[in-house]
């Protein structure tokens, strides 16, 4: 078997203008795979969906812990007569005058909005409940995309605020600006109103429940899940085009390997006539398609960081980038695999049904 691969490397070695052209077609359905798993595996980790022991009260219909939603302090009485214990409001809302400089606003209470979301502060310090105006806390995306740190100054309509301190979350929140609910409905002119309440799951609400004035009760993070869900129909669609390129690129791969092993006809029918086994011809016809899949995954692979680099999907004030993660990276080499499998399958079964006789007369 090693000299029947021996002798399939040296074939691929002497048409290797051939094989660089067959790398190139597999390397194009590699590098479309790798991106879009790399953006759709970004999505996911833009959009968590945390198990938080928390409820959201929003507008029905709308996406309340990113923007859309806005309830009247009428929505407060009505939770708390139904015998709510902690009502947590938050303001969420997209601010900018185009789709470049859109900023993700977020109003918190400043006493208690650390209860209700996670984050590490990795430079200044958060907002405190002493703090005075107009200052902010900025998620770290939205700190290298304006390029400002602590002490520096964001404009939110119209007013300037001091950063007082960059965060991470690792969610969508990196894009965000908070600040105080106060400060953030007296600049949106909102009065007392909201944008969402969140409240403890106490067996009060269940999740999905219906109130009163277009109300509806979720589970904290549906927001994200919906958002993650919106991207799946494009997602499966351009995965039935990327198996579309790979069923392509091994169709090809087969047509090269199939020329080339019948350049080799004679030799190759020498080997079996001196005792090489079927194997032997399996192994001449595998090791060119290995290594030519080999080549051109890492063409594609080379091509997808470099595409990743340079490209961003940006969507309302937020930038997803793609993620090459373990999951990614072993699931692309599957892909290549497959490529490898469905080139060689096809002209190794053709080859061991020819006529052993036949072949050694060909001159």
């Amino acid at each position: 078997m090693l000299t029947a691969a021996s002798l399939g490397l040296h074939d691929l070695y002497a048409h290797r203008r051939m094989t660089l052209v067959m790398a190139a077609v597999i390397a194009i359905a590699v590098l479309l795979y790798l991106l879009l798993y790399g953006y759709w595996q970004g999505v996911k980790l833009r959009y968590p969906r945390a198990a938080w022991p928390y409820l959201v009260v929003q507008q029905e219909g709308s996406l309340g812990e990113f923007y859309g939603s806005r309830l009247s302090q009428g929505s407060e009485t009505q939770l708390i007569a139904a015998g709510v214990t902690q009502l947590i409001p938050e303001i969420h809302t997209i601010i900018g005058t185009s789709h470049s400089d859109a900023i993700l606003l977020r109003g918190v209470p400043v006493d208690n909005y650390s209860l209700i979301e996670d984050f590490h502060i990795l430079a200044g310090r958060p907002l405190l409940p002493d703090d005075p105006p107009r200052l902010t806390m900025i998620g770290v995306q939205l700190a290298d995309t304006q390029q400002i740190s602590p002490g520096s100054t964001l404009r939110i309509r119209g007013r300037d605020f001091t950063v007082a301190g960059v965060f991470e979350t690792g969610s969508y929140a990196d894009f965000e600006a908070w600040i105080p609910i106060e400060e953030a409905q007296s600049l949106l002119g909102w009065g007392q109103d909201v944008s969402v309440y969140i409240i403890p799951d106490e067996g009060i609400f269940e999740i999905g429940e219906r109130l009163p004035g277009g109300v509806v009760v979720v589970q904290k993070g549906e927001s994200s899940n919906n958002l993650v869900k919106e991207w799946a129909p494009l997602i499966n669609l351009l995965s039935g085009v990327a198996y579309g390129l790979a069923l392509a690129a091994g169709i090809s791969l087969a047509n090269v390997l199939w020329r080339l092993a019948w350049l080799r006809r004679r030799q190759l029918a020498i080997l079996r006539a001196v005792g090489f086994g079927r194997s032997a011809l399996t192994a001449y016809l595998f090791s060119q398609g290995a290594v030519t899949a080999a080549l051109g995954y890492l063409l594609g692979l080379i091509g997808a960081l470099v595409a990743g680099a340079a490209f961003r999907i940006s969507t309302a004030g937020i930038s997803i980038t793609p993620v090459f993660g373990v999951s990614v990276i072993v699931t692309s080499l599957a892909f290549a695999g497959l490529i490898t499998c469905l080139g060689t399958i096809l002209p190794a079964w053709w080859l061991n049904r020819l006529n052993l006789a036949h072949l050694l007369q060909v001159e």
